[in-house]
């Protein structure tokens, strides 16, 4: 039997019926007219029920666990489409990652966004683009070593309905490095697209890292949230 929250959805999804149920199939739900008749439509419930388990799939096993998210990240996952960046930054092992992670969900829950990754892609050898990249900086420079892949994983970051760059500063700066992620961050900066930055650097000290233009538009788009605490990874004495 659908649980409450199913009904609720029903209710709002069929206001005209005179009954709604859910089949609990999965996906169904059997609709009645006042006359009586009965017709078939897809329960929004199931449909939820489905993007949750999807995105929490998406979470790598060690950050499952629960997390409470700053109100800040909150109202930014509550933006949906509008959302534009996020910038995670405080000391090392302070839950920024986990943090991403999480924000991840609740923005793919906002805005009905199945996590659609490159290691998904490859079905039927027909390409599809990635709905949600999170990757660790030095991987994604590493992709862009020339080669092949390089020019479309810049396209997938550029256009991707929500980019993570998790850990931008561990990454050994330069020319070619800042280059790099400028042309990822203007593309989205331009074109209004969310972005989620999880950085050791304070926003003031940006810059150094990542070269001034990539560094103002972050400043522009993105709304800091700071990261406070100790080390959760080191046992406490």
């Amino acid at each position: 039997m659908a649980g409450n929250d199913h009904n609720e959805a029903l209710r709002k999804a069929y206001p005209h019926a005179a009954d709604a149920s859910c089949n609990g199939d999965g996906i169904w739900a059997t609709i009645t007219d006042d006359e009586g008749h009965e017709s078939q439509g897809k329960c929004p419930g199931c449909a939820q029920d489905r993007l949750t388990r999807s995105t929490l799939a998406f979470i790598p096993p060690r950050f499952h666990a629960p997390v409470t998210l700053p109100n800040a990240v909150t109202e930014w996952a509550a933006l949906g489409e509008n959302a534009q960046g996020l910038y995670l930054t405080g000391q090392v092992g302070t839950g920024k990652t986990h943090v991403a992670w999480h924000a991840a969900v609740a923005w793919c829950v906002t805005t009905g966004t199945v996590p659609r990754t490159k290691a998904e892609i490859g079905t039927y050898e027909m390409r599809c683009a990635p709905t949600v990249i999170f990757t660790r900086m030095t991987d994604l420079l590493d992709d862009l070593r020339p080669g092949d892949d390089a020019r479309q994983r810049v396209r997938d970051c550029q256009n991707c309905k929500l980019l993570i760059l998790d850990d931008v500063g561990a990454e050994k700066a330069s020319e070619w490095t800042q280059e790099r992620l400028y042309s990822i961050i203007d593309h989205r900066y331009a074109n209004c697209l969310p972005l989620i930055v999880t950085s050791n650097l304070p926003a003031a000290k940006l810059k150094d890292q990542t070269g001034e233009r990539a560094a103002s538009r972050l400043a522009e788009m993105c709304t800091v949230v700071p990261m406070t605490g100790t080390d959760r990874r080191v046992p406490a004495a």
